[in-house]
């Protein structure tokens, strides 16, 4: 994704985990970022922002009274004790469940498994509902209508708290990128180039 951009904006690429030790992002005039790098650019979120891109989010990963478009808690505290038991088999069921209804892909990245655990804590405790409706610059959602990981619900409550939003759901799963890549980055260019 940071390749094709890259021939139209100056880009910098971040892990969540990056961010998670550095509790800082960069001065930058677009974030584009996902899953828990959505939480991350919420809380985190600089003033020098102008349009927020958001692919496969959440405003709270967990369940909570009240919220129900999360994952129960137990489900991410099984998946960090099973780390630390047999990492093999909890990341290939992350992968399969990331690319569903498509074939898990072979090239996902190495993990530390450290970075991995911290950023299941994180999502353990994270909740920026609160920050969401004080978003004051246009957002760009987007969703996979199948997503294991982060229920499609999610995006759908975040399109209704955010004060400017769009939101593109796709017939597919937490891996759109991967899945939808050339429709996807026209409406995330476009998006970004809109003066509006």
């Amino acid at each position: 994704m940071g390749d094709v951009l890259a021939d139209q904006f100056e880009v910098q690429l971040l892990t969540g985990s990056q961010v998670l030790k550095e509790q800082k992002i960069p001065d930058a005039d677009v974030i584009v970022t996902g899953s828990m790098g959505g939480l991350l650019a919420i809380e985190l979120l600089p003033a020098s922002c102008k349009k927020l891109v958001l692919i496969s989010s959440t405003a709270k990963f967990c369940a909570a009274e009240g919220y129900e478009c999360g994952t129960h808690e137990k489900i991410l505290k099984r998946m960090i004790l099973m780390l630390k038991r047999n990492p093999d088999a909890v990341l290939a069921d992350f992968y399969k469940n990331v690319h569903y209804p498509n074939p898990a892909l072979k090239t996902d990245p190495e993990c530390n498994l450290d970075d991995l655990v911290a950023g299941l804590d994180f999502l353990l405790e994270s909740d920026v509902r609160a920050s969401v409706p004080d978003i004051g610059i246009p957002v760009q959602l987007f969703h996979g209508s199948e997503d294991r990981i982060i229920p499609v619900e999610a995006a759908e409550w975040l399109h209704k708290n955010l004060p400017d939003s769009r939101l593109a759901v796709y017939e597919d799963g937490h891996g759109l990128a991967a899945h939808h890549f050339k429709p996807m980055m026209q409406e995330l260019v476009n998006f970004v180039s809109n003066k509006d």
